[in-house]
């Protein structure tokens, strides 16, 4: 198998490269392989090299330059969601871990769960009750805009001390919470103002933007590459005067 294969392999490819040599340079068999016409062939082939050095040199400049910009607009963008992630985990309520729970009551770092609702520990006012007929104790959420939400412990599964210390519990919680959150705002105040000072941090993109813009006017104006052209199509015009066949 590997001879079938093997075999014919070097015609095929002197073939392939005999007709691109042909294509490179148009016109009868002898312009394209004899000695004779070697220095036409050498002529337009410098010629060719020297459009396509100036133009590969243009190319990879630019595309430094293009580069350089996304990576400073990446990095932008990268330092914006940073804060705007850093400010979203704040500004976002959680419960936390569960701290303790009796009845319907659940308390948590940050909240206090009432069956569904949840109630922030921030600004939370707790109130213990005592009934003075029956053996049954209340514990009452207020929250800060006024809602209050009560909750009633018979004394025979729920006595009263262990409801009195669950809503001691609640009240230091929510005390704790206040302070959190006061540094929280100030975190957040902070965060905001660190948001803005990133958006408006385009320095980096402008000047990359800026070398872009250079890159491409420095190789537009460039007189190299017309004169490189302009030899190039003298080479051509030469080698069709030649030829009768104009190569690319």
């Amino acid at each position: 198998m590997s001879t079938w294969w093997w075999v014919p392999a070097p015609p095929v490819l002197l073939g392939c490269w005999a007709a691109w040599r042909l294509v490179r340079y148009p016109g009868r068999w002898a312009h394209a392989f004899h000695e004779a016409y070697g220095k036409e062939r050498k002529a337009l082939e410098q010629a060719r090299g020297s459009v396509r050095k100036l133009r590969s040199a243009a190319r990879r400049e630019t595309r430094r330059a293009w580069f350089g910009v996304k990576r400073a607009e990446s990095a932008h963008r990268r330092r914006v969601r940073r804060v705007e992630s850093d400010l979203e985990q704040l500004r976002t309520p959680v419960r936390g871990a569960q701290i303790d729970q009796l009845g319907a009551i659940s308390l948590y770092e940050h909240m206090v769960l009432v069956a569904e609702d949840e109630l922030p520990l921030a600004g939370l006012h707790v109130r213990f009750e005592l009934a003075r007929t029956e053996h049954v104790s209340y514990v009452y959420l207020t929250r800060p805009e006024g809602q209050t939400h009560m909750e009633r412990y018979e004394g025979e599964e729920f006595p009263e001390e262990n409801v009195r210390r669950f809503s001691v519990r609640i009240s230091n919680a929510a005390a704790a919470a206040h302070r959190t959150r006061e540094t929280r705002e100030k975190d957040i105040a902070a965060l905001e103002t660190a948001l803005g000072e990133a958006r408006g941090a385009t320095g980096p993109v402008e000047e990359a933007q800026q070398r872009l813009e250079e890159t491409r006017a420095r190789h537009s104006s460039d007189p190299r590459l017309p004169r490189a052209r302009a030899a190039l199509d003298d080479a051509r015009t030469d080698w069709r005067n030649l030829t009768g066949r104009r190569p690319w």
